[in-house]
């Protein structure tokens, strides 16, 4: 373990106990099925009846939905290009938050069906706006066990982005408040991307049962601080 990460050993110790493989996810599976209903928080009057906006954004975000079924649906270069661009930097600006400037978080994405990448894993360079292949990464079927979704899934996704963080950068600032800055802003890139899907006219599903050190060595991370936090599935 490095001197950086050190600095947040209740974080480090978070993290390697919410691991999931092969050997947990049954337990994991189980004890979420046997969940009671959450209480909702009430109070006894309404101050003030909101109206819903009539806008174009409001009616991306209701179109928004997890979808399980899915067909061997090839996604072109430009709708490729479309999924990524919230992630990438525009005039030294970047179009997603991040606490201190640190951007713990990167994109990598497994390609089942795409056009020109079937089967690679890839990179986002959000500098360059691009993506480098870094391996093969198979079939859907070859990478469905480790996603951790139980057999929910029908059909073939396109592609499974995945958000990828590299704690030390955050870490090293902020200690264990910057474990939970990673985590939030993990959430933002997964938020921007659903947007584009139903934008794209695709769908899709987060993915949080994820096992977290096969998926490093799908990409080629397995000797990193690497953490992977969220990923998502889409296509049609």
């Amino acid at each position: 373990m490095s001197k950086k990460e050190n600095q947040a050993p209740l974080f480090t110790m978070f993290w390697e106990n919410t691991n999931l493989n092969n050997k947990n996810i049954i337990n994991f599976v189980n004890d979420f099925k046997n969940e009671e209903d959450v209480e909702r928080i009430k109070y006894p009057t309404i101050d003030l009846k909101l109206k819903y906006p009539k806008d174009k954004l409001f009616s991306t975000m209701i179109k928004r939905y997890s979808a399980r079924e899915y067909i061997n649906y090839q996604l072109s270069e430009k709708e490729l290009a479309s999924l990524f661009c919230g992630f990438t930097r525009i005039n030294e600006h970047r179009l997603l938050p991040s606490a201190g400037g640190k951007y713990p978080i990167e994109v990598y994405a497994l390609c089942f069906n795409v056009q020109g990448l079937n089967e690679k894993a890839v990179y986002y360079d959000y500098l360059s706006n691009s993506l480098s292949i870094i391996d093969d990464c198979g079939k859907w079927k070859d990478i469905e066990k480790i996603s951790g979704t139980d057999g929910t899934i029908k059909g073939t996704p396109s592609m499974m982005f995945l958000f990828v963080g590299f704690p030390s950068r955050v870490i090293s600032k902020y200690g264990e408040r910057g474990g939970r800055f990673l985590l939030v802003e993990a959430g933002h890139y997964l938020q921007s991307l659903t947007l584009r899907i139903v934008y794209e006219n695709l769908k899709g599903v987060e993915l949080g049962g994820l096992f977290d050190n096969d998926i490093k060595k799908v990409l080629k991370l397995e000797n990193t601080e690497a953490l992977i936090t969220l990923g998502m599935l889409c296509g049609k």
